[in-house]
């Protein structure tokens, strides 16, 4: 949906990458050092020479997590937020959805998918992956 002067009322996030398909996160690999950092480093920033754009694998391995307990006044379920490792080298802060009564396991196989919602905005959350793919 577009504003009246014609701008996106929801432009395009830096950490999401449409270019090879199917959503991805996007980051940014230094050219010097090799090192990955999320989310994308934004192409008008001064420091966009330095690095070259990365889309990062659908999967990554649990690091760390914390069960996040909202006030119970807000009527709001318990929720995971968690770091996951992806093979580019890269560590990905988000948020976890866990079936009912399932709890978060470090090492575990995670996958990320993208959420877009029918208002046009789209987040990022991670889910346990099947085991059963490499």
């Amino acid at each position: 949906m577009e504003r009246p002067n014609g701008e996106n009322p929801h432009p395009e996030p830096s950490w999401l990458d449409r270019s090879n398909g199917a959503p991805r996160l996007a980051a940014s690999r230094h050219r010097d050092t090799g090192r990955c950092v999320f989310p994308r480093v934004p192409a008008a920033s001064p420091a966009a020479p330095r690095y070259e754009p990365v889309t990062l694998s659908s999967h990554a391995r649990l690091y760390s997590h914390t069960v996040i307990h909202p006030n119970p006044k807000t009527g709001q379920a318990p929720f995971a937020l968690v770091y996951a490792d992806f093979p580019e080298e890269v560590r990905v802060f988000g948020r976890l959805d866990l079936p009912e009564g399932v709890r978060p396991s470090i090492g575990a196989r995670l996958e990320a998918v993208i959420d877009e919602s029918a208002d046009g905005n789209a987040r990022y959350v991670f889910v346990p992956a099947e085991e059963a793919v490499p």
